[in-house]
């Protein structure tokens, strides 16, 4: 275990809308909030999740979920260490995250996470339809993925217009059987706007 960053971690359920039962669980970094570390203390973070992570799958039933950016794709140490998960790839999904997007490294990062894919693991694409990050529409029409997950300043949108503001994104991304995740649920209106406007699954504070 590295002994310069702190090694906290929450995991957020992630639940079907339609049974109220969970699916699985996101793994995000920090006990409370996201930490703002250095790229090497990323890599010092993956690195431990590698071994960590056998852990977590062995007391934690169904699938789990942890975010990558474009740029810790492409980082020789990050790929190694979620490469040594392989044994469990079939209950990893990777979410592609983007802060700064990497316009001129677009097609190198396409080809890791086919590489990953081949290796088994599955693939969700995150921040779709997001205004403070990267849109990952665009990134959901490039490469074949499980899930989608709606940014959830964009769902909590809704609670002003409705579930019909939901549905044509949701219908548009269900395509291709993929499954569409609504975060920042908070409530139970929230999670009927989810719902009724076409989400398959759903995560945030009401189901913690």
């Amino acid at each position: 275990m590295p002994t310069d960053i702190a090694t906290d971690y929450r995991l957020e359920p992630i639940v079907n809308l339609s049974t109220g039962e969970a699916i699985g669980n996101e793994l995000l970094a920090g006990k409370t909030t996201c930490p703002q570390w250095t790229p090497k203390e990323w890599e010092l973070w993956y690195g431990w999740l590698s071994v960590e992570i056998p852990k977590i799958l062995a007391s934690t039933p169904g699938l789990l979920f942890f975010n990558l950016s474009g740029e810790q794709i492409l980082n020789h140490n990050i790929l190694r260490s979620v490469r040594q998960l392989r044994d469990y790839a079939d209950r990893i999904i990777i979410e592609w995250t983007e802060q700064d997007f990497l316009h001129e490294r677009f097609v190198d990062v396409i080809v890791k996470l086919n590489f990953l894919k081949g290796m088994g693991f599955g693939l969700a694409i995150d921040d779709v339809a997001s205004q403070d990050g990267v849109d990952g529409l665009g990134r959901a029409g490039a490469i074949k993925h499980r899930f989608c997950k709606i940014d959830g300043a964009y769902f909590q949108r809704a609670r002003e217009y409705g579930p019909d503001f939901l549905r044509g994104l949701c219908q548009h991304l269900s395509m291709h059987e993929t499954q569409v995740i609504a975060e920042w649920i908070e409530t139970e209106e929230d999670y009927r706007i989810a719902q009724d406007g076409g989400a398959h699954l759903g995560q945030g504070w009401f189901f913690r």
